[in-house]
């Protein structure tokens, strides 16, 4: 196995450290442009940036393996549900709501994109590519 690479180190360590002090800035400091809104904002940013970041190295060793073998696909149909579901109360809720929250919250959107772009490149790998 594989330790953990100095990229992630950086990176996590990096938003640990960017985020801790965003908090104590708004904790601290009375402005604008410190609101526990924002500090929301950045932390889903994170999130969006990890999972784009988590997908990347499997589809890359699945390649590069050309097999998916010792892989399970069922999580994969699982998220490829759950992207689905959340980009369709997405729209559900714009089109009863008003499109407020859609635009509102945008990193739900990209989350439930990214997550259905990349589990369709492992489907294609799994039962098209590498069978």
């Amino acid at each position: 196995l594989e330790g953990v690479s100095r990229f992630a180190t950086v990176v996590v360590s990096a938003s640990i450290v960017l985020s801790t002090i965003y908090a104590l800035l708004i904790l601290t400091i009375d402005s604008p442009s410190f609101r526990w809104l924002f500090f929301i904002y950045w932390l889903s940013l994170i999130k969006l940036g990890v999972t784009t970041i988590k997908y990347v190295p499997q589809a890359l060793m699945n390649r590069r393996r050309k097999s998916t073998v010792g892989w399970a696909i069922g999580n994969i149909l699982l998220d490829l549900t759950g992207g689905t579901l959340s980009i369709a109360q997405l729209m559900l809720d714009g089109a009863t709501e008003g499109w407020g929250g859609v635009v509102g919250d945008p990193i739900k959107f990209c989350l439930g994109f990214v997550s259905i772009f990349f589990d369709i490149i492992f489907m294609i790998q799994h039962y098209v590519l590498y069978t």
